[in-house]
């Protein structure tokens, strides 16, 4: 029997629900970086873009903050210490969206780790609440 064995750091993307009455707009994605490795290592965001729908538009002004560590880290540099694993949130300004039903939606985040690149989707739920009166 083989067993399949990780090596080196994975990046996973979160699920993050998006809950509104009117006008939805969308402002971070949360991914999950898993260094397996026995020693730190170095993460760099080298892209970070919203899928709306099928259409791809690149995001500007990335921020990235260390849920785990409650506060933010520089997205230019981040470390990750050995056997850890650091939960963050890739923010951006709000981009607004209609999301027509069963149109998907996601942040992608493109990594470099210790230069080697990993890319990972955070897909967004969007669900609409009803106000009550």
């Amino acid at each position: 029997m083989i067993t399949a064995h990780h090596s080196g750091p994975q990046l996973i993307g979160e699920t993050v629900t998006v809950s509104y009455v009117a006008d939805p707009s969308v402002g971070h994605g949360r991914f999950r970086l898993e260094n397996h490795e026995a020693v730190a290592v170095t993460a760099s965001v080298e892209s970070g873009w919203l899928e709306l729908g099928g259409h791809r538009q690149p995001l500007a002004g990335i921020t990235v903050f260390d849920l785990d560590q409650d506060r933010m880290v520089n997205p230019a540099s981040f470390r990750i210490d050995a056997e850890a694993t650091v939960t963050f949130m890739l923010g951006f300004p709000k981009v607004a969206y209609d999301s027509r039903f069963g149109a998907s939606s996601a942040v992608g985040l493109r990594l470099s780790v210790n230069g080697a690149e990993l890319q990972a989707l955070s897909p967004i739920v969007f669900e609409r609440r009803i106000p009550r009166n």
